[in-house]
């Protein structure tokens, strides 16, 4: 009998939204995004196709309605930071690795074997984590995101409004919402250009790959090479599935 192609379903839990990835015989098929405590729409999404087991890498508040409905689709397999890896790390505490960062390592290792490569994820916070020509997670940077930012200063001070920047945002800023646009975007924008800098002067040749809700925003804005990936995490995800022990399916073609 001949067999059905492999498919698998992956599940990048943000703090904001979930992301979701459907793989068929290894490449991604599908993806979509639904707000937290939107699971009902997953079965809706798949269109009544199951995946023979699911990866799911979280670094939000448990959700035990969400694992549940998984649970009934198929065998789960949960990735985290300290799950075994194609790549090595360098990291002090393993284990307090957030499970996006690994995947975001692990991804850029796929996308360029043998180079050194600069993952950078522009969500909630923005993480730059490094993944050298030997495969070796060399560590990285956390820092406050664009939303966080803009976030910060409103709810630290007494007057400032909370503002949402512009992709143009002008700069300088020619009154206070203007001002806080340009500090966050432009901000931002001069912090990516300083460590992506420090990076590529110890490691010349680098690799660099945006990912996250403002991945594109900033690799416009780049202009030097720079690309955005929107999926480096579920692919990250996906290589850390098939690097755990296979647990088996429970389906039978």
């Amino acid at each position: 009998m001949m067999e059905h192609p492999r498919t698998e379903l992956v599940l990048d839990v943000g703090n904001t939204r979930i992301k979701l990835g459907f793989f068929r015989e290894g490449r991604l098929t599908g993806q979509w995004s639904l707000p937290h405590g939107d699971s009902a729409a997953l079965a809706s999404l798949l269109d009544g196709t199951l995946p023979d087991r699911i990866a799911f890498g979280s670094v939000a508040k448990p959700d035990p309605g969400l694992m549940s409905r998984l649970e009934a689709m198929a065998p789960v397999i949960s990735i985290t930071g300290a799950s075994p890896s194609p790549v090595r790390t360098g990291y002090a505490d393993p284990g307090s690795l957030g499970v996006d960062r690994l995947a975001n390592v692990v991804g850029a290792a796929v996308l360029f074997p043998g180079r050194a490569a600069l993952a950078v994820d522009l969500g909630t916070c923005v993480t730059y984590d490094l993944v050298d020509e030997l495969a070796v997670h060399r560590g990285g940077i956390i820092s406050p995101g664009m939303r966080m930012r803009a976030r910060a200063m409103h709810a630290y001070s007494a007057k400032l409004p909370e503002v949402d920047p512009p992709e143009e945002a002008v700069f300088p800023g020619t009154d206070t919402a203007g001002s806080l646009a340009a500090g966050v975007h432009h901000g931002l924008l001069m912090e990516l250009r300083g460590f992506i800098d420090e990076f590529r002067q110890q490691h010349p040749g680098l690799a660099v790959v945006l990912t996250g809700g403002d991945a594109l925003r900033f690799a416009r804005a780049m202009k030097s090479g720079i690309f955005a990936h929107p999926s480096l995490t579920l692919l990250g995800l996906h290589a850390l599935l098939h690097f755990v022990p296979d647990s088996g399916t429970g389906r039978t073609p």
